[in-house]
């Protein structure tokens, strides 16, 4: 398209689109500079499962607890003690009724629990005390003075209540602490549950120093239903950050009752915790959960590991040393990577600047109108009164509500318009420049540059995206991107749209008019059906299946072994894996398009090399949709994946011409022996 060409009216929707840009790209920077400052993670394991496995080990506590720092742990996690655990733990004595007849103790009643003091754990003895007397009430917990000294009797068998949760001990927290550690406070709630209740848990931490996150257990924060309000008090008076559990499907949150209301009211400043369940880590090799743990924390925004620990050693290493060495190995590939270990980092409340924020919303607007000239025939003036009602309307609903479903909803249409703008760009000029005696290299040359030229146009779709949504509430998953799936198909069949509207490959003409699309459909159902279209129709048919179903955030389609062993390698080699359907599929099928403009190729098969090319285009865009994922990697995806996709694309321009030089090499074979 010349210049000279270009209307008033186009240069007006390009003015606004270019300020956008430079909105999207000032919001870019200051969301980078945001994400850059939150790369402190804790390591966390369990303190009784430390105890408990260093049990089983030829070495001392201490030992232990020099291992695990090196590993890279910095924080044991605490949890509501049981009868069974302070047992177990030598802090108290548990009896049951014919336990004290046999010791000759006056008073035992058939069918009571009794838990005696230990001389010299007498302050555990006191607390569980208090946690008894707070979960089953005084009536039930009655004070019995024996020769063994002061026994406590519970009117329940000792069956029902060795595992009841009894609360936070202080003594165990104050144990940590001197060890070295940070402290992750994992609270249950109460049945029931008081002012008092949620007050107690904080007695049994205040003073304890290096608490650095309270992470619940259970389906209920502490304090829900009526006083989760006030758990987030005095967590916000200690500095603590409540921490939330991410689902096991990698989206948003394991769902506890309280804890969303609690992260709204406190404008979605929480930390996000990763784990592996028992069962998964019985599938896993230590080398795979290492993996596992260092991508959620490089693309998930996670700041909590809380490694499990293993029940049985493997690679000749005990349970603990080989959980010691799981961690150790994250903790070196983050360190690698500019991660440092600590008290983690929490995202601060960051919403983007409003002014900026509307005119990116005003250049997608723009982006939009533009794209849809590229399809319907309309005059210019109608087009800019069209971009003018949808910025009026788009700024008032914004004034009107909190403004992130119209963001969300313009994003939406920003993921679709750019990739398929580009693509329609580059269809013009292919339809309009004449590429006839162009040399193969010269060819081969200008298809990396349309390639380089689309993603640098469908870039502005990936900015702006990233600028309008990039806020603390989406970095946390607290809200997400909608219509995934719908980024991928629409931008294909908008693209076979426009290819059928520029390019004559429906019997020689084009399909550009609404009495084309009928003459078209008319003439499509009355064509003979022939075995091997059935079977070509099959074939694509599948790849769609493939292709919509591993896109967006649901597993649909399984990912093969080899495919896996292809994502590891690249995770571990470049800066941010590059997504397969972008290096292997729609980048080398646009520079082959590109290359065959103009040579004597099937109409069909350039159709489909183009529609297949909007794949890698779009993707590209996609990939800034996953706003847990820090835009600097976004941007750094879409360039390896862009490189990567360039080689590949070269390699295959060149498989291409050496199967048409050995094609004409036989020919010319035929023509000699005739």
């Amino acid at each position: 398209m010349k210049l000279k060409t270009i209307s008033i009216y186009t240069w007006i929707l390009l003015a606004f689109l270019g300020v956008g840009i430079v909105s999207g790209l000032l919001l870019v920077k200051e969301r980078h500079h945001i994400e850059a400052q939150q790369e402190q993670i804790e390591n966390i394991i369990d303190y009784d499962g430390l105890l408990r496995a260093n049990a089983y080990e030829k070495r001392s506590l201490s030992e232990a607890v020099v291992a695990a720092k090196e590993s890279g742990i910095t924080a044991l996690a605490i949890y509501d003690r049981t009868l069974q655990k302070e047992k177990d733990a030598g802090h108290i004595h548990m009896y049951s009724s014919h336990d004290l007849q046999q010791l000759q103790v006056e008073g035992a009643q058939p069918g009571m629990t009794y838990v005696g003091v230990i001389p010299g754990k007498e302050a555990y003895f006191q607390e569980v005390q208090e946690d008894l007397i707070r979960r089953l009430g005084k009536d039930k917990v009655t004070t019995l003075q024996t020769s063994f000294g002061p026994m406590l009797g519970l009117a329940l068998p000792s069956d029902s209540m060795k595992d009841m949760n009894l609360g936070i001990s202080k003594l165990q927290a104050q144990e940590v602490a001197n060890l070295g550690f940070h402290v992750i406070v994992r609270p249950t709630n109460y049945k029931g549950v008081t002012v008092e209740d949620v007050d107690h848990v904080f007695q049994r931490i205040e003073g304890v120093p290096n608490v650095t996150g309270m992470v619940f257990v259970g389906k209920e924060a502490l304090g829900y239903p009526l006083h989760v309000d006030r758990t987030l008090e005095q967590l916000e008076a200690r500095h603590i950050p409540v921490v939330g559990i991410e689902a096991v499907n990698q989206l948003q949150y394991f769902p506890q009752a309280g804890f969303l209301e609690m992260a709204n009211a406190n404008y979605y400043k929480v930390g996000r915790l990763y784990t592996v369940s028992k069962e998964e880590v019985r599938k896993l090799t230590p080398g795979e959960l290492v993996q596992w743990f260092y991508i959620s924390d490089i693309e998930r925004n996670i700041r909590y590991n809380l490694f499990p620990l293993y029940e049985q050693g493997v690679d000749n290493r005990t349970a603990l040393e080989t959980t010691l060495f799981v961690a150790k190995q994250v903790t070196d590939k983050l360190q690698a990577r500019g991660f440092t270990t600590g008290q983690a980092s929490v995202y601060p409340v960051y919403t983007p600047n409003t002014l900026l924020r509307l005119l990116t919303m005003t250049g997608v607007i723009s982006l939009a109108t533009l794209t849809l000239g590229q399809f319907i025939r309309i005059r210019k003036p109608y087009l800019l009164g069209l971009f003018a009602v949808g910025t009026i309307l788009s700024i008032g609903i914004y004034v009107m509500t909190i403004g992130t479903k119209i963001m969300s909803a313009w994003a939406l249409v920003a993921a679709i318009s750019a990739p398929v703008l580009a693509m329609t760009m580059i269809f013009d000029c292919w339809s309009k420049r004449n590429h006839a005696g162009l040399s193969p290299w010269r060819s081969t040359i200008e298809s990396v540059v349309y390639l380089v030229v689309a993603a640098f146009i469908a870039a502005v779709g990936g900015i702006s995206i990233a600028a309008m949504l990039g806020s603390t509430q989406f970095f946390m998953e607290f809200a997400l991107f909608h219509g995934v799936k719908l980024t991928f198909v629409a931008p294909v069949v908008l693209t076979a749209i426009a290819y059928l509207q520029r390019f004559p490959i429906w019997k020689g003409r084009t399909i550009s008019s609404v009495k084309d699309v009928k003459s078209f459909i008319t003439e499509f159902v009355q064509i003979d059906i022939k075995v091997y279209s059935l079977l070509i129709l099959g074939a694509l048919a599948v790849v769609a299946y493939v292709f919509v179903g591993r896109s967006g955030h649901t597993a649909g389609v399984p990912v093969p072994s080899w495919e896996l062993a292809l994502r590891r390698f690249l995770e571990n080699t470049m800066y941010a894996r590059p997504r397969e359907k972008e290096f292997l599929i729609g980048h080398p099928a646009f520079m082959l398009a590109a290359y065959a403009v103009g040579r004597r190729i099937p109409m069909v098969l350039h159709f489909a090399l183009s529609v297949g090319a909007v794949i890698g285009i779009a993707s590209m865009v996609e990939t800034f949709c996953h706003l847990r994922t820090p835009v600097y990697m976004s941007i750094a995806r879409g360039y390896d994946g862009l490189l990567l996709g360039i080689v590949i694309g070269l390699l295959a321009i060149m498989a291409v011409r050496f199967i048409g030089y050995g094609i004409r090499w036989f020919q010319g074979r035929g023509e000699s022996h005739v």
